[in-house]
């Protein structure tokens, strides 16, 4: 270990660094005597530097935390997707009332709209999983939990969610993060009935209490106790939300009160919150309400009535009074859960049906004491003056966990408490830790075998009674890679310790090294999973995750690969602590963020696209007629994306080929010098003669000399036998931690029986991000992504002054054979909604145009051609096999150049469209008929319409999330939608 930088803390008794440290999963894992599972308890993601909120730090940090001290209070709240949830109620639970207040959503939304980018499936829950991270920081969550459930998209029935998941593996998740977090209080977001409305969310509803009463069933789930170390809980009260004004309510709670700690009330503060799910909202922020009203589920699992009310021994009851001093509310409801529930410490065994010794009970009242008079005695304008009484908090109630082994849900909760002790002593004491690797090339990557340094600092104000006894750095599994072994040499008196721990970079746990993955050799030991999630599914189609690492399972990410542990004592007690290790990133235009180092494989690649068509004609495929060169091979671009994680290296790249298949050039060398450079590749791809079918292909690459440590490959654990067959998708968005989603570099390709576009200018307006101008470019037409100034040079309404003619008279051929309005553009595009007149003569005068789903921003009677309507709740077909009918069968575009029959509606992907007209003008006539179950059939899917000299549609279906995936009727579709013949228009 390097010298440390000047420091005066206080000096350290001699401890040896391996005896006294743990990391947090042998501090507080699966075999701690506590209970099992402790480890994801308390658990909320740690914030990295410019991820904490301000009302989180200095004094109003450490009311907060003190607060949390006062009240064995404690909360499940339980939704369906992110953005289900009741913030402000969550954000007054937690930051009002103290609970500890944990959230529980049964998917992380992948098959919702995107309206920050184009990412969908997967990629988007990746993104919804992080934006609800953001909005749990404003509402003060301390926990956040998922099933592995995937959304599969909008479901109309809790009938079709129980078809579609494997509704036993949703109870049993449930069931265990019950059993993780053994909160007092459980709260459905949901009622549990059809007015739920999405099927979604009527299972939540429903599954809620019947997880509750499981939980505290030792026969159901059995292995969760038996092979998990888990025991059964049982929830003091269940409430469900969605409750109607003539409906019993047992609670009302009210958000909308002002908060002297956040200068807002909880409602607006939660709001801002929420606005942060961007994807979802587009950033608007929804500060109505604040009055959230719940049924007590009955008969309670466990009834308090018979027990002590308002805190025998002077305990707080969290359901007497908020934080700020104001009374409950309406007298006629209860204006918290916790009403008449001891949820001071002094009742904790009490309320836990525990029995423990008087002079444990004697503690138990004096700690609670303690806490009261700390919370009465806190002065806002010197925070640390609490430390000596917390510190003796903290001192007591660790001789009283030591003194409750005879009562474990005690142990458990006292352990939840000593955790709580420590983080309001450090944020009253003002501590702040940071390890940082600096010289990672401004990327935050690292891999297996590189040596590297990492700068762990501890700042203190003052920090006289605070000593650092030891550091080290550990993986994933808590692998020691390097430890402090003379942390006592520092002086006392400072307030800053600071030094550099030297390493050599984990085995990254087989990701990235074979045809899947994989990696180089460890030196120094441990190993460390690769970057990406603990979970994924190989088929878009299966509704479940398949879980890869269970030590991280239902929690939004896989703890970091690398973290630091520093071993303090404050005044004589000891408190471990676990931090990241970050990377300074370049954020430009704004400055430099700060991103959770990871560990990849030496070389990744990626390809595009995942899954491609090639377009085959003739009488058999469904085409009318024939067209030139049907039997000559047609060629496929797929483009190869190497990216050198470490350097200099030399990297030789081929596509693994189908028997007959040709590729030029046959494989691709590129020599890397830095870390962090990417080299992309056009492999063009030849089938046989007459080829039809699916053909699978993988990409390989193989490293072939030695990296930047100026040794040779085997030595630096970079094996030249190994071939690299795998990559990152990076998921990148301001504010939102960086995401990556693993994926094998293979290729699909399919014949599609469809008329190809050659030689057909397609102008699209891009909305909320889709991938339909890939699926447009691979029938052979050729896009262009319309900006601003584009729409204003088409060709001017009728009244405009004449202005901005692209270079065209006004009479002129339209510049464009087809305009493509995407996914809810009119949602995101204000220019879109200026330029709409222009667009609309575009096809008057000939034009082709084609508007793809929209939400309610698109107002069809000012906006398209004829009268037409689009309600705030437009219906959709979720069920992606629904039954098709084609009212018009002999209607041009449904003939010409393909003939579109029901057949090409077999094998969707997650539903058939969304955002139907309503009503709509006789000049419009629609293509399409399909429905639910239950549901009256749906005419306005796709509608069309002459306009002038060309043609208006607006397309429902869900083609941007069948093109990826290869559907061939999309494909099919989507060329009679373009395809050009001024007689068929």
């Amino acid at each position: 270990m390097s010298a440390p930088e000047k420091v005066r803390f206080g000096v350290v008794l001699p401890v040896a660094a391996a005896a006294v440290l743990a990391g947090p999963a042998a501090a507080a894992g699966q075999s701690s005597p506590a209970g099992a599972g402790l480890d994801r308890v308390l658990a909320f993601p740690v914030p990295v530097a410019g991820e904490r909120l301000d009302a989180d730090r200095g004094a109003a940090g450490a009311w907060h935390r003190l607060r949390k001290l006062a009240t064995t209070a404690s909360l499940l709240h339980v939704t369906a997707h992110p953005d289900d949830e009741h913030a402000g109620m969550l954000a007054l639970a937690s930051r009002g009332w103290g609970a500890r207040t944990a959230l529980l959503s049964l998917n992380r939304g992948e098959a919702g709209a995107n309206a920050i980018g184009p990412e969908l499936f997967d990629g988007l829950g990746l993104i919804r999983t992080g934006e609800l991270v953001l909005s749990g920081r404003y509402y003060g969550l301390d926990d956040l939990y998922f099933t592995t459930a995937a959304d599969y998209g909008y479901s109309k029935s809790v009938e079709e969610a129980y078809r579609s998941w494997d509704r036993e593996a949703v109870l049993e998740d449930m069931v265990r993060v019950i059993r993780l977090n053994r909160p007092l209080v459980v709260v459905s977001r949901f009622h549990g009935s059809a007015r739920d409305g999405h099927g979604h969310h009527h299972a939540a509803g429903l599954l809620t209490p019947e997880a509750v009463a499981a939980a505290a069933d030792p026969a159901r789930f059995p292995r969760q106790l038996s092979d998990e170390g888990l025991r059964p809980w049982r929830v003091a009260r269940t409430f469900r939300g969605g409750v109607r004004v003539d409906e019993p309510v047992h609670v009302e709670v009210n958000a909308a009160r002002e908060s002297p700690w956040l200068g807002d009330t909880y409602q607006r503060w939660a709001s801002r919150g929420l606005a942060l799910q961007r994807s979802q909202t587009a950033g608007r922020v929804r500060t109505g309400g604040g009055r959230y009203r719940y049924e007590r589920l009955d008969p309670p699992l466990l009834e308090q009535d018979d027990r002590p009310e308002g805190g025998a021994g002077g305990g707080t009851d969290a359901g007497e009074t908020d934080a700020d001093g104001t009374d409950g509310g309406d007298a006629a409801l209860a204006p918290s859960f916790f009403e008449g529930l001891e949820t001071g410490l002094g009742g904790l065994p009490a309320l836990l049906g525990e029995t423990v010794t008087a002079e444990t009970a004697s503690s138990l009242a004096e700690l609670e004491r303690l806490i009261d008079d700390a919370v009465a005695d806190f002065d806002f304008r010197a925070p640390a003056r609490s430390v000596p009484a917390l510190v003796g908090g903290l001192a007591l109630l660790r001789s009283v966990i030591t003194a409750s082994g005879d009562a474990p849900e005690t142990r458990f909760h006292l352990a939840l408490k000593e955790r709580q002790f420590e983080d309001a002593i450090l944020a009253a004491r003002g501590v702040s830790l940071a390890a940082e690797m600096p010289d990672v090339a401004g990327r935050g990557v690292v891999v297996p075998g590189q040596p590297v340094a990492v700068d762990v600092s501890v700042d203190a104000p003052e920090g006289g009674d605070i000593a650092v006894a030891a550091v080290r750095i550990a993986d994933r599994e808590d692998g020691m890679l390097a430890e402090s072994a003379d942390a006592a040499e520092t002086a006392d008196g400072g307030d800053r310790f600071a030094t550099t721990l030297r390493l050599r970079v984990p085995d990254a746990g087989g990701s990235g090294g074979t045809a899947e993955g994989g990696g180089g050799t460890a030196e120094g030991g441990g190993t460390a999973e690769a970057a990406g999630p603990y979970f994924g599914r190989d088929d878009i189609s299966r509704n479940h995750y398949e879980v890869r690492d269970s030590a991280d399972l239902h929690l939004p990410w896989r703890r970091p690969a690398l973290a630091a542990t520093v071993e303090l004592t404050v005044a004589g007690e000891r408190i471990v602590r676990t931090v990241p290790v970050t990377a300074p990133v370049p954020q430009l235009p704004y400055g430099f963020g700060t991103r959770v180092v990871e560990i990849l494989p030496a070389l990744s690649l990626s390809v595009e696209p995942a899954v491609g068509i090639i377009p085959v004609f003739g009488p058999e495929t469904g085409t009318e007629g024939t067209q030139p060169g049907t039997d000559a091979p047609t060629a496929v671009e797929i483009r190869v994306r190497t990216a050198a994680n470490d350097a200099p290296l030399t990297a030789e790249t081929r596509i693994e080929l189908p028997d007959g298949w040709t590729s030029a050039p046959a494989t691709a060398r590129h020599e890397f010098r830095n870390a962090g450079e990417t080299a992309e590749t056009s492999f063009v791809v030849t089938p046989p003669p007459r080829w039809r079918g699916t053909a699978e292909m993988r990409t390989l690459a193989r490293v072939s000399n030695g990296n930047a440590r100026g040794a040779s490959a085997e030595a630096s654990g970079l094996d030249p036998e190994v071939e690299y067959g795998s990559g990152t998708h990076m998921i990148e968005h301001r504010d939102l931690r960086l995401a990556r989603l693993w994926r094998p570099a293979r290729t699909t390709l399919r014949s599609v029986p469809v008329a190809r576009l050659d030689g057909l200018r397609v102008g699209y307006v891009m909305g909320v991000g889709d991938e339909v101008p890939a699926g447009i470019e691979a029938l052979g037409a050729s896009v262009e992504l319309l900006d601003e100034a584009a729409l204003a040079a088409l060709a001017p309404g009728a009244g405009s002054d004449g202005g901005g003619e692209a270079g065209r008279s006004a009479d002129a051929e339209p510049a464009f054979d087809a305009i493509v309005v995407g996914t809810r553009a009119y949602a995101v595009r204000e220019d879109l909604r200026e330029h709409n007149e222009r667009l609309l003569e575009y096809a008057r005068r000939g034009g082709n145009l084609v508007v793809l789903y929209q939400t309610q921003e698109y107002v069809p009677d000012a906006m398209a051609p004829y009268a037409a309507s689009l309600p705030r709740g437009a219906e959709e077909v979720s069920e992606e096999d629904a039954p098709v009918r084609l009212p018009q069968p002999d209607h041009p575009l449904l003939t010409t150049p393909n003939q579109i029959t029901e057949a090409d509606f077999d094998g969707w992907i997650e539903q058939r469209g969304s955002k139907f007209f309503a009503e709509w003008d006789a000049a419009y006539t629609p293509l399409v008929e399909t429905r639910d179950r239950g549901q009256p059939p749906q005419l306005g899917v796709w509608l069309t319409a002459r306009v002038g000299e060309g043609r208006y549609t607006y397309m429902a279906l869900a083609l941007h999330r069948q093109l990826p995936y290869g559907v061939p009727g999309a494909y099919r579709i989507l060329s009679n939608l373009l395809s050009t013949r001024d007689e068929e228009r």
